[in-house]
């Protein structure tokens, strides 16, 4: 199966695996739209989360704090992060870095993100593993291949998803129901065909 350069790539796998690591390297070189969040210490009292623009090469700081560790503030995320995504014009790749459980209320940051997906710049992101509507609504979605990162793999998925021209080996995709080989194509060098075997 062919997949258009408007299809989207999301990562998943445990805590530690190295997703952000192998999103990062992917991104390399390309105008980003979007976000990364990250977990810091040292600002505040208890550890917190940022939502980054990835457009800016923001730093965390009190104005993109999203929430101190063990609170959730959907009101934080819902006026973060749709200005991040809305902030996609000049970017060739949408980034999500990362989605999870933590939005489960925050109705407006996922409006932003579904229409993102719906849109007609890729999206590249990670998926946190676990169980959410809002992140099964993100890997269920028609235009969505999520690629299980393990310590096994990795490695070879930073060469695959790296700009290869010929691949050889293979990749879990979904929740291991189905392999896949991954290639880069003239038409769509920020994305690649996605055969299943």
């Amino acid at each position: 199966m062919a997949v258009p350069c408007t299809e989207h790539l999301f990562l998943m796998g445990r805590k530690g695996v190295g997703k952000s690591t192998l999103l990062r390297a992917v991104l390399e070189g390309k105008r980003l739209g979007g976000f990364f969040t990250r977990r810091i210490t040292g600002i505040f009292e208890r550890p917190s989360i940022h939502l980054l623009r990835a457009a800016e090469g923001q730093q965390p700081s009190p104005e993109n704090l999203v929430c101190l560790c063990g609170e959730r503030r959907t009101d934080l995320f819902d006026r973060l992060g749709p200005a991040a995504l809305a902030d996609a014009a000049d970017c060739d790749v949408i980034v999500m870095d990362e989605l999870g459980p933590s939005e489960a209320e925050a109705l407006e940051f996922q409006k932003a993100v579904l229409a993102a997906l719906d849109g007609d710049k890729p999206v590249y992101g990670v998926l946190q593993q676990a169980d959410s509507e809002f992140l099964g609504r993100v890997a269920a979605h028609p235009r969505v291949r999520v690629v299980t990162v393990t310590e096994e793999n990795r490695d070879r998925l930073r060469q695959q998803l790296c700009g290869e021209k010929s691949l050889t080996g293979s990749a879990q995709v979904r929740s291991g129901q189905r392999r896949a080989f991954f290639r880069s194509t003239e038409e769509c060098p920020f994305l690649w065909t996605v055969d299943t075997v």
